[in-house]
């Protein structure tokens, strides 16, 4: 009998089981990347049974409630879950809490980490009996981001200075974002033909990215030190009025822009690729710069994408800003009934 089963399929042995006098012990998480507290958790959790269900949040359900994550897919999250020997059984749920499931399954007892009052257990009123159990002191996963970032943080294979929880209530906060052009919404690569015009590569992700944003009220100026027709063309599509080009004094418009719109440090985002445009990314509130961008640059940013300029960087902080937002999926319902 394999483990990992779709509810359908689990509801039937969990009738089967009932049938037995077997006692269903569910419980539910995330359970991103499975470390000692997990299984300290689990191996308490099946003491209060005979069969351990372990209802994980799908990729879609992780998302809705951690933007950022998970780090791993839900396949390999629930294969670790059925090598486990105290877990009988895994399944899924879409939903940011599993309560409909919990409905369905009826299973005899629910239990929640440490942090949950009982009375406020998803499902508590639906089972005879709930528990709260202690969870082991300095260990999850966020914890364990939160070590490799920093060991990690010097070389190259460190995406993220920030942990996820404090990258994504910055982006809460965001109303405004500031971008360059050359090495953000382009490669970086300067193409300049016979006739003394220079063009221009954009990603059309990144600038549907930003027609969402604007969608959201989020207002989005760019500042280049380059003059291009292509890029005022490109503004003029996406509805994107504050442009500013041949600007060498950067920090002179941003503080224009600030005044202008009454803007707060935490309320701008900004993204940028070389050292010129640090006078803006050392006064935002959340500063991004592209995979590709200048080392010197990426050591003193919040996020570095692990997209390059030109291919994608762009509509990744949009993505996030919108998922922080928890308007993601207004745009996923909207596209998907279109």
């Amino acid at each position: 009998m394999p483990k990992i089963l779709n509810p359908e399929e689990l509801k039937k042995e969990i009738d089967k089981l009932k049938k037995e006098g077997k006692k269903i012990v569910f419980t539910n998480g995330c359970f991103d990347i499975i470390h000692v507290g997990h299984i300290s958790y689990l191996k308490e959790a099946k003491k209060l049974g005979d069969i351990l269900i372990v209802a994980i949040n799908s990729d879609i359900s992780v998302k809705k409630i951690k933007p950022l994550r998970p780090i791993n897919p839900e396949h390999e999250r629930a294969e670790v879950l059925s090598a486990l020997e105290v877990v009988n059984f895994v399944t899924f749920f879409d939903e940011e809490t599993p309560y409909n499931l919990i409905k369905y399954l009826q299973p005899d007892v629910i239990v929640k980490g440490g942090d949950w009052k009982v009375n406020e257990i998803v499902g508590a009123d639906l089972v005879k009996e709930v528990y709260s159990l202690p969870y082991m002191d300095g260990i999850s996963t966020t914890e364990i981001i939160n070590r490799i970032i920093k060991k990690y943080t010097k070389s190259n294979t460190s995406f993220i200075h920030q942990s996820s929880a404090s990258l994504i209530e910055k982006a809460k906060k965001i109303k405004f974002l500031i971008l360059d052009v050359d090495g953000v919404l382009t490669s970086g690569d300067i193409i300049l033909d016979d006739e003394e015009n220079e063009l221009k590569i954009f990603n059309v992700k990144d600038g549907h990215g930003l027609v969402m944003l604007h969608k959201i009220g989020i207002n989005i100026a760019v500042i280049t030190g380059r003059q291009s027709k292509a890029l005022q063309r490109r503004m003029k599509e996406l509805g994107i009025t504050e442009v500013h080009q041949g600007i060498r004094e950067k920090l002179r418009v941003f503080n224009g822009i600030v005044e202008k719109y009454n803007l707060k440090k935490d309320e701008i985002a900004a993204m940028g690729d070389d050292i010129i445009d640090l006078s803006i990314l050392s006064r935002v509130g959340l500063s991004f710069a592209p995979a590709d961008a200048h080392e010197e640059v990426k050591k003193r940013v919040d996020y570095i994408t692990e997209n390059k300029a030109g291919q994608g960087a762009v509509r990744e902080i949009c993505d996030i800003i919108l998922k922080a937002k928890e308007l993601w999926y207004k745009f996923i319902d909207e596209y998907t009934n279109f």
